[in-house]
């Protein structure tokens, strides 16, 4: 048996809690589903837990810097605890309780299109008028002639070329 809605959101990442909120907001029926956690990979494995424990070194840093200010030791075990915190311990249930209390159904399950307007969700089978495909990227590195000439060893893309190349070089990498 499915369960019809007016939209359902696949993937719960900035893009997705945009979308179902201001959906929400407007009265449709909306299903979110994500496989994961509600919040994407910013939220919980790659830039808030990164650049909070990026932080306490730079602070550290600029106080070396400044007179008269003693260098301050970084504390690891309290840094990872503080990144554990702002990471919500890998914990999404308020943010399933925050749709679930605007009236959205949350499924957490790998989900699949399987047709117009219908996605197999777990077990659970969803129709939608409409789709909202917001599952995030991956970034990819096109196939174009010359575009390795701006790559460093690394496999690393620079926008102004590769340190210490000529001039030439940068005009390639697409500034003049």
């Amino acid at each position: 048996m499915s369960e019809h809605f007016d939209v359902a959101v696949l993937g719960m990442g900035p893009g997705g809690e945009v979308a179902a909120g201001r959906l929400l907001k407007a009265g449709k029926t909306v299903a979110v589903i994500e496989r994961e956690l509600i919040g994407g990979e910013c939220a919980y494995w790659a830039c808030i837990p990164s650049k909070t424990l990026l932080r306490a070194p730079e602070a550290g840093i600029e106080a070396r810097r400044a007179a008269g200010v003693a260098a301050p030791e970084l504390d690891w075990k309290e840094s990872s605890e503080y990144r554990d915190y702002m990471i919500r311990n890998l914990d999404d249930s308020a943010q399933v309780d925050g749709y679930a209390s605007q009236g959205a159904t949350v499924i957490k399950a790998e989900a699949r299109i399987t047709g117009p307007g219908t996605i197999q969700a777990g077990n659970r089978e969803i129709r939608a008028d409409n789709i909202i495909i917001a599952t995030g990227s991956e970034a990819v590195i096109p196939t174009l002639e010359g575009l390795d000439d701006c790559m460093d060893e690394q496999g690393n893309l620079h926008r102004h070329g590769v340190a210490g190349d000529s001039n030439s070089h940068r005009r390639q990498c697409g500034r003049y």
